[in-house]
């Protein structure tokens, strides 16, 4: 287009040339017969997708003599905002340029983000203002099922240009405006905004809709050649800034001996400054039995390995790759990509499974002593103090140590738990230490790394710490004083970093007595020492305890669970020499049997038999309560619901359940909260 073409427009749109006055009054008329009578006899100058609109308008039920601006609320639409700021800072330039040529005609623009929310105007305060007081403005919906026909939203459906006279608008309130709206487009063919050039209906112009599609690509080329620019920019930083912002350390070394590379994450696990060594020799910056010199030398590769840097008597190991370049003239430079050991034992914990699931959320009951006993695991998680908990066999041991773990300061770390009385005497030592290659026959190539070094960082866990040999007490003692342990077959002494958390199934004084555990031990272990209560101590959780497991039961197995009151009577009649593992093992079971019979209630004929948990001895007994499960339920929600003052989020997390469940509950039990 040339200039004086250009000026040509602007002069007409200054002139108020007109966009054939008959055929707007003859749409209007068409307008006024649809929304009267649902249909047009003579419709010659109406486009047919303004008609579709009309008809799609009429069926979503719109007033058109009824205006009331759709606004979002103020959060969603900062986030609009800042999602298109690039988008917005183009579009402020070159629509400003744009409307100083049309200087008193009165023409404003809106910018429309996807979703025809107007996210930016432009144009003299007075257009802006008097569109304002209109119910236009920035926060504003366009879309066809709230203001009807409009040419924003015409844009987005056809996918193209399209200009809207007056009474081509369906709600009346619109008609005053003319509109010229173009979609733009991203590199991938979907929208990225849609820009309307609005002005008052006799203003309208033939030429209005091809400036518009001029503007909107003059703004989409600018926008691409912004988003190219900050892209560049942006890889530039990368490629500056990629070698120290990786999470691996990393060396390289030329043919020389000289550090061409030095990361900061290498610096930060070998302890020295990357700027300093850079251009330095190696030769110079590590001793000689470093590994790395193994390949400069040798040309060997480790791959997967134990990594050494040794400079004095500092020494440092890490674990990754080692490996040797060779040039084209067969000289050898080296490149070194290592982690430290802590990263190695989170990626340890993901793969082995060395992970905490169950919280203090997960800890179900409200009897005193477990509560104490609660309160005061909630307390230890706060310290890196040892941790002794002392209980029979399932009473929940683990779970209050992977409760400890997963609330303290170790929790990003991995939790490894090692089950003393489950290990061969022989094989305790390398289990929990790890060992050298060639340590002993059968020792694998490399060596391995022990419990004690998959916990850095995290939390060791040693469960029947009372079977523990007494030769290993001594050795496990050591480490316990020193933080540093050696693996059998081995020369250096590894930093132990980690936190300690130990349990008993007996009582560790009785143990002393009878010469089957360290007296000097117990002391270094036994600094919060937590008694976890037998089920029997604490009946009155039986029923909290139930209504969990059968909760957890229901979303595992997929089958509604549901216990009657007449099993309640019986287990709490029950004295569980098991404990709530028991108790647990003993709804599933009694689950399973329930709904192979095709019921959903476990009642006592689906129990499955055990000494002291019999349909005879239990329910022919006069020791029967009389409360319903339900009954008990209902209490304890009303008694929970009062003591955090009617607050749902806090009485689910006390009763071990989700809101979700609660408010289900509240609703069975018709609670007034």
């Amino acid at each position: 287009m040339g200039k004086n073409s250009y000026i040509n427009m602007i002069d007409d749109l200054k002139q108020g040339n007109l966009y054939s006055m008959e055929r707007v009054k003859a749409i209007s008329k068409s307008w006024e017969e649809y929304v009267k009578n649902g249909e047009i006899i003579n419709a010659q100058f109406l486009r047919p997708e303004i008609l579709s609109s009309w008809q799609r308008s009429k069926q979503q039920g719109l007033n058109p003599y009824d205006y009331e601006p759709v606004v979002i609320n103020k959060e969603l639409f900062e986030k609009k905002i800042e999602k298109n700021r690039v988008l917005i800072e183009t579009c402020s330039v070159l629509a400003n340029d744009f409307l100083a040529s049309l200087k008193d005609t009165g023409f404003r623009i809106d910018i429309l983000d996807p979703d025809l929310v107007i996210i930016k105007q432009f144009g003299e305060e007075e257009n802006i203002k008097k569109a304002n007081d209109q119910g236009t403005f920035p926060g504003v919906r366009r879309n066809e099922e709230f203001v009807g026909t409009n040419a924003p939203c015409m844009a987005a459906i056809l996918g193209k240009p399209i200009q809207l006279v007056g009474p081509e608008h369906y709600k009346a309130e619109l008609q005053y405006w003319t509109c010229s709206a173009a979609p733009l487009f991203d590199k991938k063919g979907d929208i990225i905004c849609i820009l309307n050039l609005v002005g008052h209906y006799t203003k309208a112009h033939e030429h209005t809709l091809g400036m518009t599609r001029a503007l909107s690509k003059a703004i989409e080329f600018c926008y691409y050649q912004q988003q190219i620019s900050e892209e560049k920019e942006l890889a530039m930083k990368y490629m500056e800034s990629i070698i120290n912002t990786i999470s691996d350390g990393l060396i390289a070394i030329d043919t020389q001996g000289i550090i061409t590379i030095f990361n900061k994450t290498a610096g930060k696990l070998l302890g020295v400054r990357p700027e300093s060594l850079i251009g330095k020799d190696i030769w110079e910056m590590f001793d000689h039995n470093s590994t790395i010199f193994d390949t400069l030398r040798n040309h060997n590769e480790h791959l997967n390995s134990e990594l050494v840097f040794s400079k004095g008597k500092k020494r440092t190991v890490v674990v990754g790759n080692l490996m040797p370049i060779e040039k084209s003239d067969k000289s050898i430079e080296a490149l070194a990509i290592f982690k430290g050991m802590k990263h190695v034992t989170g990626f340890v914990q993901n793969i082995a499974g060395f992970k905490a699931f169950f919280t203090f959320d997960d800890l179900i009951g409200n009897n005193p002593i477990f509560t104490q006993a609660k309160s005061l695991a909630i307390e230890a998680a706060k310290l890196p103090s040892y941790v002794l908990l002392q209980g029979e066999s399932g009473t929940g041991k683990e779970l209050f140590a992977q409760a400890i773990h997963n609330a303290s300061e170790s929790c990003d770390g991995p939790f490894v738990a090692i089950n003393c009385g489950a290990i061969p005497a022989e094989l305790i030592e390398s289990e929990l230490f790890g060992y050298e290659e060639g340590a002993f026959t059968g020792a694998k190539r490399g060596g391995q790394p022990g419990k004690l070094q998959l916990a850095e960082g995290g939390t060791l866990f040693l469960d029947e710490i009372n079977s523990t040999p007494l030769n290993m007490q001594v050795k496990l003692l050591r480490v316990l004083q020193t933080k540093k342990f050696m693996r059998v077959g081995g020369k250096n002494e590894i930093d132990f970093r980690a936190r300690v958390i130990t349990a008993s199934n007996k009582d560790l004084s009785e143990e002393i007595s009878i010469g089957n555990f360290r007296k000097d031990l117990f002391y270094r272990i036994n600094v919060i020492a937590i008694y976890l209560p037998l089920l029997r101590e604490r009946k009155d959780d039986i029923p909290m305890l139930i209504d969990y497991f059968c909760i957890k039961l229901t979303q595992r197995l997929k089958i509604d669970v549901r216990v009657s009151a007449r099993i309640v009577e019986s287990f709490l009649s029950y004295d569980w020499p098991g404990n709530i593992r028991e108790l647990e093992n003993a709804l599933e079971r009694s689950a399973v049997i329930t709904y192979s019979k095709g019921r959903q209630t476990i009642e006592e004929l689906y129990l499955i038999n055990k000494p002291g948990l019999s349909s005879a001895s239990v329910f022919g007994s006069e020791n029967i309560l009389v409360d319903t499960l339900d009954t008990v339920s209902k209490e304890m929600i009303l008694k929970v619901l009062k003591d955090v003052s009617g607050n749902k989020s806090k009485a689910a997390r006390v009763l071990g359940i989700t809101r979700k469940t609660l408010n289900r509950k509240i609703i069975k039990y018709s609670i007034e909260v």
